[in-house]
């Protein structure tokens, strides 16, 4: 189903502004736009990105979310500099707005974009920036698109939900997994790495499922997890506590696409492969059963396309702690351990 497409009804431009400007010039535009009276927003968000190029992809993600999570929503740009500087010309904060109306039940609804460039010592103090521009009554979700916060980022104590990706942040993954799961103590974690991981972790489950496949699940003799760092190492911590296995009885290697290959035997001694496997470059996961002297089955899934709103979207829908995530982010601790 096509979703409803946004267009712009105001924008508003300046350099050099304060919070205070922003804000006023934010209020004139809904006050001055008949259409903006019935905001759809169903939360706050704000992505902190490192350049303006990774500020027009974040844009783009946001925009192809269409109708499904309309927001107030702060692209934040840091502009890198001194930050012993003075405050002068090069600091202080320059600002975009958008008002965008979306058509929808026979009326328009709307939502407002919040481009920030900040300068100086302003973008370590980050929380005295995105506070006023918090909608009442519904959550402030922190996007980081490719790093993460230290611990004791000022920007954690008016986030509701931290939005990560550990492929992103860093292609080593270990460290990255680690400082994950001391934010994930914190406030709740979302790492659109692990919901790209969901056709993986559900075509998986669906090998076993059935009174033929699930009596393999108790005695898997070894697991081979392929991919990049942190999608390896998160879906191997997933399987290490999910099958309750020893550290030795699994085995991460570094591949360009994701892959599991389970290999265990059944009470009776037949011995059974288990795969789920995204093969090459097309779009494609492709899962399989070899079962000795048993079936042999091959299923092929097409990826979705628009992935990157998808799994945004996906995070976006989350509340709360994800169990799951946190004890695939617990058994990764426990593989990097055993290494």
């Amino acid at each position: 189903m096509n979703q409803p497409r946004a267009t712009t009804i105001g924008t508003w431009e300046a350099d050099n502004v304060s919070i205070g400007d922003v804000e006023r010039a934010l209020s004139a535009l809904r006050r001055h736009e008949q259409r903006a009276a019935v905001r759809a927003s169903v939360l706050t968000l704000v992505a902190v990105t490192q350049s303006q190029a990774e500020a027009d992809l974040v844009r783009g993600t946001i925009h192809d979310l269409g109708a499904r999570h309309p927001s107030r929503t702060l692209v934040v740009v840091l502009e890198k500099g001194d930050v012993d500087a003075p405050a002068g010309p090069g600091t202080g904060v320059d600002a975009a707005l958008w008002v965008h109306a979306l058509e929808q039940d026979g009326r328009a609804v709307c939502f407002e974009e919040v481009r920030l460039l900040v300068r100086g010592p302003a973008r370590f103090h980050l929380d005295s920036i995105v506070g006023p521009f918090a909608l009442p009554d519904v959550p402030l979700v922190v996007w980081l698109p490719a790093s993460l916060p230290a611990p004791g980022d000022p920007l954690l104590d008016v986030a509701d939900r931290l939005v990560v990706d550990s492929r992103a942040a860093d292609e080593g993954g270990g460290d990255v997994l680690a400082r994950s799961a001391v934010l994930a103590r914190r406030l709740p974690v979302t790492d659109l790495s692990w919901i790209r991981l969901a056709p993986w972790r559900s075509l998986l489950a669906g090998l076993f499922e059935g009174s033929v496949n699930r009596p393999f699940l108790d005695g898997v003799d070894r697991v081979e997890v392929s991919g990049n760092a942190g999608p390896r190492q998160l879906l191997g911590g997933w399987l290490l506590r999910r099958l309750n296995l020893t550290p030795a009885r699994l085995e991460l290697t570094p591949a360009a696409h994701v892959s599991v290959c389970i290999d265990a035997t059944d009470p009776h001694g037949r011995r059974g492969s288990f795969c789920v496997a995204r093969p090459g470059a097309p779009r494609v996961i492709t899962s399989k059963v070899e079962i000795e002297d048993g079936p042999h089955l091959e299923q092929v899934l097409q990826m979705q396309e628009r992935w990157p709103a998808l799994a945004l979207a996906g995070a976006l829908t989350n509340v709360g702690h994800d169990e799951s995530y946190e004890e695939a982010l617990a058994g990764a601790r426990e593989l990097r351990g055993a290494a």
